[in-house]
């Protein structure tokens, strides 16, 4: 064999540096993760520890099964049906009456414990003076309308649920993900240090634009622009009506507000399109924001960086779609 050229030995001695730097930050990330972690990194860690890949393209992930762990301060573990929930059987007991909540991160309570997430205080409310009412959480972060309903015809159906409560969030129009595949895609998803830097990229990109145009991305959402995937969102609402309405099972539409700012609330226009979509579909709808506006928004976030609903907040949420089932679904 002859020599090695000076120019393979180059790309050689490139590769070999990245390497050790690569295996050196990863290290060194996974050592200080409880002092770097912040909110973005504890979604990624949710993300590639808790969600088990499906080969559906309408719902391209879901949590795994008997899973859990400590995200963002809190508890998450999985039943065996990968709801963040107590055990539930197949079989509804005599005399139940089940009530499902379909939703995003704000439905699994992300940031707070499972004792405050909303849909559990409710079901307290409910069997105050006695039992006779099981709810559900089926919610999953980064989900959308299409998922959820997704979700509810491969799981949800099967609990014989007596109501729905579509738990609705204005970027629920977003387009499904589109699951993927492959090393790098592999190496992305577990390695702690590419989440580091994909972070801090972020985080830097946002200084120089100042700032992140959330108020701007949402309406984009909402654009002629984005008529295709209002189109799958109003689609999958209907096919949700209709499946409940079919089978006897009643519906509630909750409105989530956005919570960084609510007394000149800027998103109207995604409160009057899931509303009038309800209006359309003759069920019942409830607007969350009228019961949160006279507070402070950053009391009710998990964290100054995340305007998750924290557990106050929940108990605020948990108090009108409660008022909810009892006047316009006759949960009682």
């Amino acid at each position: 064999m002859g020599r090695i050229s000076p120019s393979f030995k180059g790309i050689l001695q490139v590769v070999y540096l990245v390497v050790i730097c690569l295996v050196l930050g990863e290290t060194s990330v996974r050592v200080l993760y409880g002092r770097l972690s912040n909110y973005n990194m504890e979604v990624w860690r949710y993300a590639a520890e808790l969600k088990l890949p499906l080969d559906n393209p309408r719902l391209p992930f879901h949590h795994r099964p008997n899973e859990g762990g400590e995200y963002y301060g809190v508890d998450i573990s999985t039943n065996s049906m990968g709801f963040r929930d107590i055990e539930r059987s197949p079989g509804k007991p005599e005399g139940t009456r089940r009530i499902l909540f379909l939703g995003d991160s704000f439905t699994l309570g992300w940031g707070v414990r499972s004792d405050s997430v909303f849909s559990h205080q409710v079901e307290t409310m409910l069997n105050q003076g006695g039992g006779g009412h099981e709810v559900i959480n089926m919610g999953v972060g980064n989900y959308n309308t299409v998922m959820e309903v997704e979700l509810f015809k491969l799981k949800g159906l099967r609990l014989d649920p007596d109501i729905v409560v579509l738990v609705y969030f204005l970027n629920d129009t977003e387009p499904v993900p589109e699951r993927r595949s492959g090393f790098t895609y592999s190496l992305i998803k577990h390695s702690y240090f590419i989440s580091f830097l994909f972070d801090r990229l972020t985080r830097l990109r946002s200084r120089l634009q100042e700032g992140f145009q959330w108020q701007g991305y949402y309406r984009d959402l909402y654009s002629d622009a984005a008529s295709g995937d209002l189109a799958a969102n109003r689609e999958a609402f209907c096919e949700l009506v209709t499946l409940c309405k079919n089978r006897g099972i009643g519906i509630l539409v909750v409105n989530v507000p956005e919570l960084r700012e609510l007394n000149r609330y800027p998103f109207d226009y995604a409160t009057d399109y899931i509303r009038n979509l309800a209006l359309e579909a003759d069920v019942p709808f409830v607007d969350l924001l009228p019961g949160l506006r006279g507070y402070d928004p950053q009391s009710l976030w998990v964290s100054p960086e995340d305007p998750h609903a924290n557990a106050k907040a929940n108990t605020v949420i948990a108090e009108q779609i409660y008022l909810g089932l009892v006047e316009k679904v006759g949960s009682r």
